[in-house]
């Protein structure tokens, strides 16, 4: 059956369908200025759930400073509005957020693109790189690192742009319809490297294909092969969801971190609230 979509493309217009109105600018602007303070979300869930129950279920995981609204647009499809800046930027920067373990995709609002267009199959998650030695630990080689997964917003460094620690963090917006991948090949004076991956806050993804989102012909790996050939497992979870373990006894402090070249800072994500979501929600 054709989708409603690719049948109004196939409409032969009249003439009062095909006059086109135009939209003053003073209509939009009371509509951008809401939506500044927005986000659009949808929760990656077969199962289709009430805004009701959102609402009420993340306003006690956020605890912001007063209640946010929502708006259903779709199936499991929300505009979420917060009372202030501060509010939207703290749940912004303490992603992902997880729907009893689903994920819980939220993006910056876009007020031009029709919601049938939009796509949720991008978003932002923390990644460990482990077993790097310490010269490979600086900002440039996070980003570079970074960059081979998708589009780095943050790497957890110092003031001096050095991330000692048991691993480096990186925070990236990751496709979820590609496989996780489990590591990368870095090459430091000539001698190449397995560096692991681990991925904080990752409850749910297959562990046949590595995918956190299906196409819809399903997952491609069969579900009968062998565990001990499987290419995927919960070694790709961390441990840990906070921020890096220290070398040294040095207290993390937020006047220490400077902005990143990649614009966003280097500063680390509101954590706390993120680490309630998962807890409540699993």
């Amino acid at each position: 059956m054709e989708k409603i979509h690719e049948i109004w493309e196939n409409f032969q217009l009249n003439e009062e369908e095909g006059e086109a109105i135009d939209i003053e600018w003073e209509g939009i602007l009371e509509v951008l200025h809401k939506g500044d303070r927005s986000l659009i979300s949808k929760i990656l869930s077969d199962r289709q759930i009430g805004k009701n129950i959102v609402e009420s279920t993340m306003a006690k995981v956020w605890r912001l400073s007063k209640p946010a609204t929502f708006a259903e647009m779709g199936r499991n499809i929300f505009v979420i509005t917060f009372a202030n800046h501060a509010d939207k930027n703290r749940v912004e920067s303490g992603r992902p957020w997880f729907f009893y373990g689903h994920m819980f995709v939220m993006k910056a609002f876009d007020g031009y693109t029709p919601l049938n267009k939009m796509s949720f199959d991008v978003a932002t998650l923390w990644v460990q790189f482990h077993n790097l030695s310490l010269i490979g630990t600086s900002l440039e080689c996070g980003e570079k690192m970074g960059r081979s997964l998708g589009v780095v917003e943050e790497v957890e460094v110092d003031g001096d742009d050095v991330g000692w620690g048991m691993f480096l963090r990186v925070k990236v917006l990751l496709d979820l319809k590609k496989p996780l991948a489990r590591g990368r090949t870095i090459t430091l004076q000539g001698v190449k490297t397995w560096i692991p991956i681990k991925y904080e806050k990752l409850l749910c993804f297959s562990m046949q294909c590595g995918r956190i989102i299906q196409e819809e012909e399903g997952c491609p790996v069969s579900v009968s092969m062998e565990s001990s050939s499987r290419q995927f497992g919960s070694w790709l979870r961390a441990d840990s969801g906070g921020r890096r373990s220290r070398v040294s006894s040095q207290t993390w402090n937020s006047s220490e971190a400077r902005r990143s070249p990649t614009g966003k800072g280097k500063a680390m994500a509101a954590e706390g609230g993120a680490k309630t979501a998962i807890n409540v929600m699993q």
